[in-house]
């Protein structure tokens, strides 16, 4: 066997092992097959794209505000989230890819050929040749382009909803898309990726599109085509891999995440023996009327000012109606700190070595992401840092349990409005089993989160109570200093007034003496 092809066999078992991190699998695919191509890598470029779904952004979502006496609309479990099984996990297969576009993920260029501008680019619908890999029918195995200036392919087929801009005009021909700008010569050839179950996770190019930093504008050789063929098929080994694995974990989810659902029902069932020794249940306790609201003050008709008095007893009303509502509040603020003391070591669970079961996945499981963005904007960081699913998994490492870990619910001075707004809209709607369907790491991470949200949610709404209450405080001391001084200015005006007319009726006296 020779040296190139013993240097072959290593990279494609190496390029197969890699069921981790999808973006060194990229890095390293797209390296090997360009350093193992016939040319050693001169004259041509390889990059890899994956298959993206349009990222939801949930910073954009629109909620209906609630009309007047109605309660706001609040994610929360049901009993039926809690205690039985929605689902079970949903088969592997492939997806809809309707709305997928590719996003250029990895490159390998000659020294000097900088290609690193075409990471993170998207090639959208409607643009390029790469899409006949994923919509026609039946897929296309490969493209093989030999002149991508003057290549006119058949027209894309057409797929249902899609409405042509001119009826009567025929379909356009697909022509290749230069992400650089201008039309080049030189040769285009991309392989798909993919996996077992005959879903399309993305794809490996080489093309030798001649420029000013490199490209040879040659045809592609056969040996190339076959080798990235091989390429492409041990990336797509290395992802099934990861796929089974995170199947594999996923299995234990359920199991592991009834049992902490029993272990916190047990621990807030109420406790009999917690009642005060010889203290008898009070009779018809249930039956008993509830204390009629207290009516508002009267506004003042309008124009008319309101007097101290009216501003006292209003302000006063206030002060016993947060009253009544903190009292309630601290109650339920008790009621979420005891369960997230129930669940606060699963955020110890989240290591670098659990996340990895999500780091792994080429496409974001959906409900399991919206939890991570949750804990992201809760632990300070900032949305252009995960836009993306490629981004977010660089995020999935030891730094964000520990910022997770760090965090305190009881202090809420240091909340950020806008991130918290995103904490609140990320888990809307999510629930305990549409997350165990995904992940397992993902189950127990949104276990913990939505224990701290809700504790610093009630914390919150206390601390603005009292706040409120001492506001009020404040508003109907002064109200009272405004009345004495009030009072007192009147009292001073009368005995002035008095002292006058005592003196006045003195000097009149001594006039008529």
């Amino acid at each position: 066997m020779s040296d190139h092809a013993q240097r072959a066999q290593a990279a494609l078992a190496h390029l197969a092992s890699l069921s981790g991190d999808p973006d060194e699998l990229y890095v390293h695919a797209a390296n090997y097959a360009l350093r193992l191509s016939s040319t050693g890598g001169t004259g041509v470029r390889a990059y890899v794209a994956d298959l993206e779904e349009p990222e939801e952004d949930e910073m954009a979502a629109t909620f209906e505000e609630p009309g007047e006496g109605e309660e706001p609309a609040v994610a929360a479990e049901t009993e039926t989230d809690e205690t039985e099984d929605t689902g079970s996990i949903p088969e592997p297969g492939e997806p809809e890819y309707g709305k997928f576009f590719f996003r250029y993920v990895a490159v390998a260029a000659a020294k000097g050929d900088d290609q690193n501008f075409l990471v993170g680019k998207k090639l959208e619908r409607g643009v390029g040749v790469s899409f006949c890999m994923v919509d026609n029918t039946p897929k296309q195995p490969w493209i093989d382009i030999q002149h991508v200036m003057t290549y006119r392919g058949p027209p894309l087929e057409t797929r249902e909803g899609d409405k042509p801009t001119d009826p009567d005009a025929p379909p356009p021909p697909t022509k290749v898309h230069f992400v650089g700008g201008f039309p080049r010569a030189g040769a285009f050839f991309a392989v798909p990726i993919v996996l077992v179950t005959g879903e399309v996770a993305g794809m490996l190019c080489l093309d030798s599109v001649k420029t000013l930093g490199g490209g040879n504008g040659l045809a592609i050789p056969d040996t190339d085509k076959d080798w990235v063929r091989l390429v492409a098929a041990a990336a797509a080994t290395a992802m099934d891999a990861a796929a089974a694995q995170r199947r594999a974990t996923l299995l234990q989810a359920r199991d592991e995440q009834t049992a902490i659902v029993a272990a916190i029902a047990a621990a807030e069932a109420p406790d009999e023996s917690e009642a005060a020794e010889g203290e008898a249940p009070k009779e018809n306790e249930a039956d008993a009327e509830p204390e009629p609201e207290e009516e508002a003050p009267p506004e003042p008709e309008e124009g008319v000012e309101m007097s101290d008095e009216d501003t006292i007893k209003a302000l006063e009303f206030k002060k016993r109606d947060r009253e009544k509502r903190l009292a309630v509040a601290e109650v339920a603020l008790l009621a979420t700190q005891k369960r997230l003391a129930l669940v606060a070591h699963l955020v110890d669970l989240v290591d670098e070595t659990a996340l990895g079961e999500i780091r792994s996945a080429p496409r974001a499981p959906k409900q399991t992401w919206r939890v991570v963005k949750a804990g992201l904007y809760a632990a300070g960081f900032k949305k252009f840092e995960f836009d993306t699913w490629s981004l977010t998994r660089k995020l999935l490492g030891g730094e964000f349990r520990t910022k997770l870990q760090n965090l305190n619910p009881n202090d809420v001075t240091k909340r950020d409005a806008k991130a918290w707004a995103g904490v609140h809209k990320c888990l809307a709607g999510v629930t305990a089993n549409a997350v165990v369907r995904e992940s397992k790491v993902g189950a127990v991470l949104h276990r913990w989160v939505d224990a701290f949200v809700a504790v610093s949610d009630a914390t919150l709404e206390v601390t603005e109570l009292k706040t409120a209450i001492e506001d009020f405080e404040t508003e109907v001391e002064k109200t009272q200093e405004r009345i004495a001084e009030a009072v007192a200015d009147a009292e001073a005006a009368a005995e002035a007034e008095a002292a006058a007319g005592g003196a006045e009726a003195e000097a009149e006296e001594a006039t008529a003496s």
